[in-house]
């Protein structure tokens, strides 16, 4: 009885040493695991296998000036107005398309009159190469315009293109940090490469488009 026990003793002890050297030559290695269900597992993530590319929107390398002004021959400033739908629009959303700037007011009685140029133009000249961006500055008070405003303005017209929502942070007289607006409408026209070309207080059709085209 005894030999037997140290037989079957010595046989588990060998089994043990069989196993140990197998999970040691196949690299084998156990996986610890938690078992606390309120903590998510962690995914591992080979990130060198990972590349960002970058929106439309995102790749700005173009714009490789430092300094901006509203003066012709220069690079109009940058701005982020939001539109009629509650969308955030970017002037230098639309590089590479002549834009048209109407700086307008709701009260003034020319820029109703013209309200719904910017989609006649949009159609002439094509989405893909033209956009015309409305800004109110006032509304009929003479205060800010709200969404409400523009929403409003929009609505009556039947514009489709961007009406946005500006106010008289956008006006400077010397066009340092905002656009030389002596009367209303005042309308600025920006070439392809974001340079902008040209700009006229008050509203004269042939003359402006004259200036689109020209661009085109």
């Amino acid at each position: 009885m005894k030999k037997r026990l140290i037989e079957a003793c010595a046989f588990m002890l060998l089994l043990v040493a069989c196993t140990t050297l197998v999970f040691g030559l196949a690299g084998c290695k156990p996986k610890l695991t938690t078992d606390d269900s309120t903590t998510p597992p962690i995914p591992q993530v080979d990130d060198s296998a990972i590349t960002i590319s970058p929106t439309d929107s995102d790749d700005r390398s173009w714009v490789t000036w430092e300094t901006c002004s509203q003066k012709p021959g220069d690079h109009p400033c940058n701005f982020e107005l939001m539109d009629q739908h509650g969308d955030m629009v970017e002037l230098y959303d639309h590089h590479g398309k002549v834009i048209v700037i109407d700086l307008s007011t709701i009260w003034c009685g020319v820029c109703n009159n013209i309200a719904q140029e910017g989609d006649e133009w949009l159609n002439d000249y094509g989405a893909d190469n033209f956009i015309w961006l409305t800004i109110l500055i006032d509304n009929a008070t003479g205060d800010p315009p709200t969404l409400e405003d523009i929403q409003h303005w929009a609505t009556v017209y039947g514009i489709e293109v961007p009406v946005l929502v500006g106010d008289r942070s956008l006006v400077d007289l010397n066009a340092e940090t905002g656009y030389p607006v002596t009367g209303w409408p005042t309308l600025v026209v920006i070439d392809q490469e974001m340079v902008l070309q040209y700009g006229i207080n008050g509203w004269n059709e042939t003359t402006i488009r004259g200036w689109v085209q020209s661009l085109l």
